[in-house]
């Protein structure tokens, strides 16, 4: 983890887990903390990251793959967990919550554990196993307990995320740095996500901080522009 504070615990235990060569993990907590972004990016071998984002209408080709037409008429394309097997890459699968019937289903196999998992490629009948150095990260916005038993029961460590990737933090401008770790972190109706503060930079920078502040979140907009205008003296003395 690359990252010029203390990272908070959470985010240590993480780097802790992947470092030890862990290849099942499970980030749970609310959204807009940086889960997939450290997923995608933590402690990765130079085959680097794969995602697949569960969705309500997902089907089962978006994991295995599916037959698409080619120059010589039909062939078969690879889906995003194959595709990770092969190359001994990771899988981040983002919010597994939303995943069920066939598609928990074709999760379950690829998430098995390295003796289990195989598939076979319906093209060829190529038996495809998971690549040494393939892990899976997995990231959902519920309660792990609230996940399917058998799905929960394939990542042993569960970790939960309490507070903003330091990292994410890190591409704010100061004035704006430590309201987002404070409110970005909290559990209530005034938590306010880090992709709201990465909108209200990117919109100050054409509509000035005062309307960039009422738009994106307008609860906390005087204290915003009152930050913004410390860090101004700040930068004038």
């Amino acid at each position: 983890m690359t990252t010029t504070t203390t990272p908070p615990q959470c985010w240590r235990d993480f780097d802790e887990v992947l470092a030890s060569g862990l290849s099942r993990v499970c980030l749970y907590g609310n959204p807009g903390t940086g889960k997939t972004y450290a997923a995608l990016t933590e402690h990765l071998n130079e085959r680097g990251s794969t995602r697949l984002v569960c969705v309500d209408d997902m089907t089962s080709a978006q994991i295995e793959g599916m037959w698409r037409p080619s120059r010589d008429g039909w062939a078969f394309q690879e889906g995003a967990a194959v595709t990770a097997w092969r190359n001994g890459s990771r899988l981040v699968i983002d919010e597994i919550d939303k995943a069920s019937g066939d598609v928990l289903g074709t999760l379950l196999a690829f998430c098995d554990s390295e003796q289990s998992a195989r598939w076979q490629n319906p093209d060829t009948g190529e038996i495809v196993t998971p690549r040494e150095g393939f892990s899976i990260v997995i990231t959902t916005n519920s309660h792990p307990n609230a996940l399917a038993e058998a799905l929960r029961d394939r990542f042993p460590v569960a970790i939960e995320i309490t507070e903003p990737h330091p990292n994410a933090i890190a591409l704010l401008p100061n004035y704006l740095r430590e309201p987002a770790r404070m409110l970005a972190g909290r559990t209530d109706e005034a938590r306010v996500s880090i992709r709201a503060f990465m909108a209200l930079d990117h919109l100050s920078n054409s509509v000035g901080i005062e309307r960039a502040a009422a738009l994106v979140m307008p609860q906390h907009a005087e204290a915003i522009v009152t930050a913004h205008k410390i860090n101004a003296i700040g930068s004038e003395a």
